[in-house]
């Protein structure tokens, strides 16, 4: 009669590894947290990132926002921190099994490090991109009214001092605020030719740009700026119709692009509730592991090409 003998697994076998493996990302998380907390680690952090935190001083000066560079310091660094967690968190909560554990925590740890470090580092750059963009776009909308404004100004006799200071009393921000800071520097003894292309320099768009140069030539060789003031507002208006006109045609692409790539993550997410069990060897198995990289790569390559087709510039 054969004698049954219990087995015990080693010490070392792969769920204890992989609990292991967990830990140790973890310490190494706090540890990092620990580190970027020492004076001296957070002065070499400074130092690396000067530009990228005088760029954002420098931007947010240009909204009229006083932000010290310590507060954009601590901004990146909690950012980087967020999101190399967040690379961590994805190993948390993944069901027991044999290897293949092993190489998901590995994966997790390298989407932390790699898509996590860099993301968290550059994501206060996007979100200062997009503040200063939307300001952008809200002064191209007022501007037209501004114009309107000095042209009816100049027709009423005003000059053109008076016509921006008009627009500076009259309009809402950021508008107001740039032809504010044209007024101050004026009555500080600058000149108004050099105020003008201060500004310019400091939004850099095309209509303030035309706005800007026709003010200096016609200053200089005279004629009816107030006539000049009509014809700019309506080339900005019939060019803001054309480009009204091209969203709309590349309308139907951008949001067959958005199904077409957010199908994939739909059609997974019902076959999960409805099979479960058959849907976790996506994320419990190597050849699953493969599939879904596979996936997001042609996923982004496809979301790519889209973008690429459906940008048009004007």
């Amino acid at each position: 009669m054969t004698e049954l003998v219990s087995y015990a697994p080693p010490w070392w076998d792969w769920l204890t590894l992989v609990r292991l493996g967990a830990l140790a990302l973890m310490v190494l998380a706090w540890a990092g947290v620990g580190f970027l907390a020492s004076p001296w680690l957070a002065e070499r952090f400074h130092e690396a990132s000067k530009g990228y935190v005088d760029w954002m001083v420098v931007t947010f000066d240009k909204m009229f926002l006083t932000v010290a560079p310590q507060t954009c310091s601590s901004a990146i660094i909690i950012s980087t921190l967020a999101f190399f967690l967040l690379g961590l968190g994805l190993t948390a909560g993944l069901p027991d099994g044999t290897g293949f554990q092993v190489a998901r925590f590995v994966f997790a740890g390298l989407l932390a490090v790699g898509p996590g470090l860099p993301t968290g580092y550059r994501f206060p750059r996007f979100v200062t991109e997009q503040l200063w963009q939307r300001r952008i776009n809200q002064f191209g909308d007022q501007l037209l009214d501004a114009l309107n404004y000095m042209s009816n100004g100049l027709k009423s006799g005003l000059s053109l001092v008076q016509c921006m200071d008009m627009v500076r009393a009259e309009l809402p921000a950021p508008v107001n605020q740039e032809f504010g800071l044209v007024m101050s520097e004026q009555r500080l003894g600058v000149p108004l030719e050099d105020a003008l292309v201060r500004m310019e320099e400091r939004l850099g768009t095309e209509d303030l740009q035309i706005v800007v140069t026709s003010i200096l030539i016609l200053r200089q060789s005279g004629g009816n700026l107030s006539e000049t003031f009509d014809t700019i507002a309506t080339t900005i208006r019939e060019r803001r119709k054309v480009q009204g006109r091209i969203r709309t045609l590349t309308a139907q692409g951008v949001s067959q692009g958005v199904i077409i790539v957010a199908m994939p993550f739909v059609l997974g997410f019902v076959l999960w509730l409805l099979d479960p069990e058959l849907m976790s060897r996506m994320w419990t198995t190597a050849l699953g592991w493969g599939m879904l990289a596979v996936m997001l790569g042609l996923q982004g390559l496809g979301a790519f090409l889209i973008k690429r087709i459906v940008t048009i510039r004007v």
